[in-house]
């Protein structure tokens, strides 16, 4: 008896050390970014890009699509694509039952699905939206241009070391938090300011209703950076076209999802800016009477 609570006192500090652990790293691992590149090596590589990598990065953060890095300089973001969460389960892949196979292609589908969706965001941002969302280079190809490691400093401090080449990563300018500044100045007092960063929000979303791109997750509070003046949209992994829309109803669906986070935001945290918001969009959709209603060449 005393063996086996001696065991299983044993494999219980072995499953909370390895949770801490893994809550310690904030469940960043390399398996999870691994993924298999088709070749692509027409595309030439920017040499100031090339430089930009050279610097080490430390682990910023987890979203949904991405693990962030920080550059050393502070002026930059690497994103790798958590493609672990486009796999199937080791249950799913290693279970031999007949029964379970068509649960099996149903779930396999699906990723494959999720994946294919996920990558369409990426290039619409990088082809179409690059300079709304400060992108800088998109690599989700194997390419042989690299010849320095990409240096990634985890949560822990450990230092790893990355074939670029061969690694899908997405490299971005770094932005303030846009909500961070809006609430710093409205804090202070400059209500003046404030407003100017509802501007700049409203300017970089609009480049997107005129593109008849929609967001997912067009959440003003986390998604978007502020910076000399200028919005940004940092989130890129949820962008995408309805094919089956019209132009004009593209844009409007797209308009209406956006504004609506930020109406309810404001609406909590000052209804007078709310008041000034509502001007500023309706002053948007009035422009759209006089404008072209097809999708942009």
């Amino acid at each position: 008896m005393k063996r086996l609570i001696a065991l299983l006192s044993l494999v219980g500090i072995c499953a909370l050390t390895g949770k801490c652990w893994h809550i310690a790293k904030d469940g960043f691992n390399l398996s999870r970014t691994y993924t298999s590149l088709p070749k692509d090596s027409s595309r030439p590589l920017d040499q100031s890009v090339s430089a930009l990598l050279e610097q080490p990065y430390t682990y910023l953060g987890r979203g949904h699509q991405c693990y962030a890095f920080g550059s050393e300089d502070g002026r930059y973001v690497i994103k790798l694509p958590r493609y672990d969460r486009y796999r199937l389960s080791f249950f799913l892949r290693a279970c031999p039952f007949s029964a379970i196979r068509p649960y099996r292609e149903m779930i396999r589908t699906d990723i494959e699905k999720r994946q294919k969706v996920l990558l369409e965001s990426f290039r619409l941002a990088f082809e179409e939206l690059k300079e709304e969302t400060a992108l800088l280079y998109l690599h989700l190809h194997k390419t042989d241009h690299f010849q320095h490691p990409l240096v990634m400093k985890d949560r822990v401090g450990r230092t790893n070391r990355l074939d670029p080449n061969q690694t899908a990563f997405i490299l971005q300018e770094k932005k303030p938090i846009m909500m961070a500044s809006f609430q710093d100045r409205l804090q202070a007092g400059d209500r003046k300011g404030a407003e100017e960063i509802l501007d700049a929000f409203l300017d970089v979303v609009s480049v997107r209703f005129q593109k008849g791109i929609y967001n997912k997750d067009p959440s003003f509070l986390r998604n978007f950076g502020w910076d000399k003046g200028k919005g940004i949209q940092i989130d890129i992994g949820s962008f995408y076209r309805k094919p089956d829309q019209s132009f004009q109803e593209a844009r409007e669906k797209s308009f209406q999802e956006t504004i609506a986070h930020v109406r309810n935001w404001l609406s909590e945290v000052d209804k007078e800016m709310l008041y000034t918001f509502d001007q500023k969009t309706e002053r948007i959709k009035a422009s759209w009477a006089a404008s072209d209603c097809t999708y942009p060449k």
